[in-house]
């Protein structure tokens, strides 16, 4: 029997070629795996031994082997180092019939080529049964699975089961005898080649994904397993084509929904996230990662929940989680999130069992609640401004009322007192001279005094029109004092006020909203300096043109200052640098919007205790046409004596005008408007009736939609008292009417003037 030694670079197996020769075989001896087909082509071996003791994989050499002819009955016996025989498992699986520990006993290697001897007799025995024959038909009529045999070469169909003709469409007469290419069977051509050589190098191909055409031109998915058998007396190739293209469909249909979930998730407004059992997180999306304040999500895997949560509320968290865990229910509750730069995130978070991927876990679906807060804190802050404003309105009517008869009796009293002797006039005692003198100082006093409480009431009903959204064209220098006498107190015990104004044109705006900006930055400016050292400290607030021909207002003050990394955030809602208790951070953020609206600019500049300056840049109001003033009336040569009816519900008012205005005119007083429409309605006519526009019972606009209907005449004599219309009605009403209005307080010159302009146009 002729034996093929394989000895890698020509390795020791003298004891085995000694005692193969001394059994009678031929041995022959190859130094080379190239050199294997051209000693196989001089004569086949029955019996092949293969070194295996040096690192390398001999399964190409074993496949090789076996696509010889006459290569499938020959017995190969791998020789392998002892302890390392482990390694030689994968050859045995691929072809090669037993493994030799080497060096091996005389008496064991006897007995093992004793073994192979028989094995390759029993082989060489079934070679006389033509595979084409019974055997063959059985084996592919049986075979569920499509399969075909083919030759090695062009891969010519020269048989093949019915599993295999219904798989591609044809016919068993359209395949037998074509190649796989002439039929088109394979999706793209270059798969064969690579197939083919796969099958070449490794003698079989396993589980290959390939695909095919139908003879409809329909694309199928296989698995593709090939091996080299004998037919005919040459290597052919068998080919077992499991159809797998539901299992791609459906692997398609997994991928396609895992695409669409995943877009879903990532395109959905909330923070959806998924944790272990441990509370880290396996899976977030986007929104989570940008609501927290980092740029890529898979920052956020592994983290574990009490790197988001704040220490307090994380016994509350993580009992949630393990109860969603424990009970398979929703858990629903409003929580916080810290976010990345400490800043913390409001949300509302549902959080419930799912299993994914593979693992128990809990997914928290949370809805940022931050705008939400952010709106009820200024639904809430507009509210207390409104109701600030309705009360400031309130108190405004009431102090005008008792400051109205005040003044006329102050102003009532001094002229009295001036008609008097003047001291040192013949036949005045000097002690009277001298008290009266005192008098009228005093008199001055108190009309200063007046004035000074006409003016902050003047300043308060500014900011009591809170709900006014109208603009109009407002001078920011008279916003300003107005706003500054408001701040004094907050401003006068922590630093000097400097004020520099220049010219400036009127800008459009709302009084009321304009005046709580520059207040705002008042008071931040104020409570930026320390109490008890305002000698050490200056608040200037300037007003001047800016670039771009726009008023700029900037107040600025040498106090603590801001630190650089707070300056972004400055004018974040509910952001802020103040003491707990002392600012809710919604000041600046109010004051942002309120001048963005007005489509202006809020600047910043400031320096760690170096003080702070905001700048507010507002565009300049167009300037209106100047309108033809009608020429004025010729002055009268002397004062005209009118009928006077005075309506006011305050006695102290009625009088008052009453003594202001009786040594020039003839005056009827009525505290209430019903006694008053009952004189007019008697007959009585007056040239200009003085009427107070809010009254218990029937109220000034009752009394004048009343004289509208029955005297027009006597309505358009009307000119309306009020010490400020605190109702949106009474406002209003106030626009709509042609009538003038007085604002109390007012001086007796100013009444007696309006009074001659009023009998002068009748």
């Amino acid at each position: 029997m002729r034996v093929l030694i394989v000895a890698q670079g020509g390795a020791d197996l003298s004891p085995l070629e000694t005692l193969l020769e001394a059994r009678g075989n031929t041995v022959v001896h190859v130094a080379r795996d190239v050199d294997v087909p051209a000693a196989w082509r001089a004569e086949p071996c029955p019996l092949v031994v293969l070194d295996a003791r040096e690192p390398g994989s001999r399964i190409p050499l074993v496949r090789a082997l076996r696509s010889l002819p006459g290569g499938p009955s020959a017995v190969v016996l791998l020789v392998g180092r002892r302890g390392g025989l482990h390694l030689l498992e994968p050859a045995l699986e691929d072809g090669a019939d037993e493994v030799l520990a080497w060096p091996m006993e005389q008496e064991e290697l006897r007995l093992r080529l004793d073994m192979a001897e028989r094995r390759y007799l029993r082989r060489e025995s079934r070679t006389g049964v033509p595979f084409g024959d019974e055997l063959r038909d059985t084996m592919l009529a049986v075979s569920p699975v499509p399969t075909s045999i083919t030759t090695l070469g062009e891969g010519r169909v020269v048989a093949a089961n019915d599993a295999y003709f219904r798989a591609f469409g044809y016919s068993r007469e359209e395949m037998l005898g074509k190649t796989t290419v002439e039929l088109r069977l394979w999706e793209r051509p270059f798969d064969r080649s690579h197939v083919m050589e796969r099958l070449r190098q490794h003698g079989s191909v396993r589980g290959v994904d390939a695909q095919y055409h139908t003879r409809t031109g329909e694309v199928r998915h296989t698995l593709l397993f090939m091996g080299l058998v004998p037919y005919a007396g040459e290597p052919h190739v068998i080919s077992f084509f499991p159809d797998i293209t539901p299992l791609k469909q459906a692997e398609e249909e997994v991928r396609r929904s895992e695409v669409s979930f995943r877009t879903l998730i990532q395109s959905l407004p909330d923070l959806v996230a998924v944790f272990d059992r441990d509370a880290r997180v396996r899976y977030a999306n986007l929104k989570v990662a940008r609501a927290l304040g980092y740029s890529d999500v898979r920052e956020l895997i592994g983290k574990h929940i009490s790197d988001m949560i704040p220490p307090e509320d994380l016994a509350s968290a993580d009992a949630r989680m393990h109860e969603a865990l424990r009970t398979g229910r929703n858990a629903l509750q409003e929580r916080r999130m810290v976010r990345r730069d400490g800043g913390i995130l409001h949300v509302e978070s549902t959080t419930f069992p799912l299993h994914f991927d593979g693992e128990d876990s809990i997914v928290s679906v949370a809805h940022d609640l931050t705008e939400r807060h952010q709106m009820q804190a200024r639904l809430m802050l507009a509210e207390r401004m409104a109701s600030v404003g309705t009360l400031a309105a309130g108190v405004a009517h009431e102090i005008n009322n008792p400051l109205a008869y005040l003044t006329a009796n102050l102003a009532f009293a001094r002229e009295e007192l001036s008609n008097l002797p003047v001291p040192g006039a013949p036949g005045v005692d000097p002690a009277l001279a001298e008290a009266l003198a005192d008098a009228q100082s005093a008199l001055a006093e108190a009309q200063q005094g007046a004035e000074r409480v006409r003016t902050i009431v003047r300043d308060l009903k500014t900011f009591s029109r809170v709900d006014s959204l109208e603009d109009a064209v407002v001078d920011v220098r008279q916003v300003l004092d107005s706003t500054l006498n408001l701040a004094t107190t907050e401003i006068r015990h922590r630093a000097r006020l400097v004020k520099f104004f220049e010219d400036v044109t009127p800008v459009r705006a709302n009084e009321s909203r304009l005046g709580q900006v520059f207040l705002n930055l008042l008071v931040n400016a104020a409570q930026a300096i320390p109490e008890g050292s305002p000698d050490r400290h200056e608040i200037r607030v300037c007003a001047r043109m800016g670039d771009g021909g726009r008023v700029m207002v900037e107040v600025s003050d040498t106090g603590v200052g801001i630190a650089a990394e707070h300056l972004p955030r400055l004018f974040d809602p509910f952001f802020t640098t103040k003491a707990p208790g002392v600012g809710t951070g919604l000041g600046l953020s109010i004051c942002h919007n309120l001048v963005t609206a007005l489509g202006g600019e809020i600047r910043v500049r400031s320096s760690p205790n170096r003080g702070s300056t905001f700048q507010v840049l507002l565009p300049a109001a167009e300037r209106p046409r100047e309108v033809a003033q009608p020429p004025p009336l010729d002055t009268p040569a002397a004062e005209k004596r009118g009928r006077l009816l005075v309506v006011d519900d305050e006695p102290l008012v009625c009088t008052a005008l009453g003594r202001t205005l009786r040594p020039h005119h003839d005056v009827t007083l009525a505290t209430r408007a019903q006694d008053a429409l009952e004189r007019i309605e008697a007959g009585e006519h007056y040239d200009v009736v003085f009427c107070d526009l809010m009254m218990p019972g029937m109220s000034g606009m009752d009394f004048y939609s009343t004289l509208m209907k029955r005297y027009p005449d006597q309505a358009r004599r009307v000119v309306f008292l009020t010490g400020g219309a605190v109702t949106p009605q009474a406002r209003a009403f106030l626009e709509t009417v042609t009538s003038p209005h007085l604002e109390k307080p007012f001086a007796g010159r100013e009444l007696l003037s309006l009074v001659q302009e009023r009998l002068a146009r009748a």
